[in-house]
């Protein structure tokens, strides 16, 4: 019996004990009524143009891929509608919060021969795009008879890799069944070469070439002429170590009586406000929060906490120099935040110690002097006196310029794949 078919029997087989595992989840609250239905592929939407483009997404973080890519190809391909599946209720979330008429979201079907007949059957998919790793034996290889399946962001962890090393009949048989695999890094082209898997191109990592983000022009304004003579010192998408670190700096700045300078926290989890602010008041730090919505006496205190949610853009805007928040969280899966972003600003970019989560970027950056890499509070301290000092705003430009000049190469990415997409779109 062929390994594929093992597989589909199997998954009959313990059909009973998924619907278990999803009666757990639900009381868990991570399925609900609708996650359940999609899960059975039974849906209550319908397509409505001729084709359909199908974007598959794990969680969260390929979710914002999948919303960045749809967004090029709503604009390229009016004639084509579009589903997004997803593993998760908090990918379906952010999912939900942007979907705009003409783009689907469901619940990625339980892999049975079942639900995934009528899966295809349901939405007849021209193109299915799968981004990263989320990959299906059945949803996979069934898939392949219906439609054009590309694997875009292809990526394996070291662990999935030694996994992989010991079925790799397998994991040729799944790859076999992609019509184009673009994977992110040379380390995973080596990878997938190892597997012999031969149809596998590095095209990049498709995360790193997002928009820039949005920013309302009418704040803007009102800030810049509120921070006007001011050096603004932005610190993005804190956690508790960064503000450790951070709030330091800011009470020795405070001592040491250097008002040039002005620091803004944007907190990763808005709801620590009050966390943060009692922390302050034990410092003898006087703060104002965002959520008060009055500017009258920020300039009076000594910090700004930004406890809301999709203004990373307008912060970006106003900073001269960002700090990019959880890199002095060091042992924690958090390691980092995108650091790309602030690029698009022209803003002096300084990371702390642990960047793993986005390691190929941040030495990529370093060694093109597109970013500073800090260890501590003091030297944290010393870079934004650096970069404060009126005699070196001259290498403050330069590093602008390159982070500005790194973010631009990124985009190209972007364009590969969509050249990809268009390429098994339109055959």
């Amino acid at each position: 019996m062929s390994v594929i078919l093992l597989y589909h029997l199997l998954a009959v087989i313990f059909f009973p004990f998924y619907i278990i595992i999803l009666l757990a989840r639900t009381l868990k609250g991570k399925e609900n009524i609708n996650s359940l239905k999609s899960r059975f592929a039974i849906y209550n939407q319908k397509r409505k143009k001729e084709k359909l483009i199908w974007v598959h997404a794990a969680s969260v973080g390929e979710s914002i891929i999948a919303i960045n890519l749809v967004d090029q190809l709503r604009n390229k391909y009016g004639n084509a509608d579009f589903l997004i599946t997803t593993g998760t209720l908090s990918s379906a979330n952010l999912i939900n919060q942007w979907l705009p008429i003409g783009v689907y979201h469901e619940f990625t079907p339980l892999d049975n021969i079942f639900t995934i007949r009528r899966f295809y059957k349901y939405w007849q998919p021209t193109l299915g795009i799968f981004i990263e790793s989320d990959i299906w034996p059945i949803l996979v290889t069934f898939g392949a008879k219906k439609c054009k399946l590309i694997l875009l962001n292809g990526r394996l962890s070291d662990e999935s890799f030694r996994r992989w090393q010991k079925l790799p009949k397998i994991f040729k048989m799944l790859t076999d069944s992609f019509s184009y695999i673009g994977v992110q890094s040379t380390i995973d082209l080596e990878k997938y070469q190892l597997l012999a898997c031969v149809k596998a191109e590095n095209l990049g990592n498709i995360k790193f070439a997002n928009k820039e983000l949005d920013v309302d022009k009418k704040e803007l304004t009102s800030l810049q002429a509120l921070f006007e003579g001011r050096k603004i010192f932005v610190a993005a998408s804190t956690h508790e170590e960064d503000e450790t670190v951070l709030l330091d700096v800011i009470c020795q700045f405070k001592k040491e009586k250097i008002d040039k300078f002005f620091p803004i926290i944007v907190l990763r989890h808005p709801e620590r406000a009050s966390e943060v602010g009692a922390i302050c008041n034990k410092l003898g730090l006087r703060y104002t929060l965002r959520s008060d919505k009055t500017k009258n006496n920020i300039l009076e205190n000594d910090l700004y906490i930004v406890n809301s949610f999709g203004e990373l853009g307008l912060f970006y805007s106003l900073a001269d120099i960002t700090f990019i928040g959880g890199s002095f969280k060091m042992k924690s899966r958090i390691a980092g935040h995108n650091l790309l972003e602030p690029a698009h600003f022209g803003n002096v970019i300084i990371v702390g110690p642990n960047m793993s989560n986005f390691r190929d970027i941040t030495d990529e950056m370093l060694k093109s002097k597109a970013c500073i890499q800090v260890n501590s509070s003091e030297e944290l301290k010393n870079q934004i006196l650096f970069f404060l000092a009126d005699k070196n705003q001259k290498v403050c430009q330069k590093y602008s310029a390159n982070a500005q000049k790194y973010v631009e190469s990124k985009q190209k990415i972007l364009t590969n794949y969509l050249q990809q997409i268009d390429i098994f779109f339109n055959d």
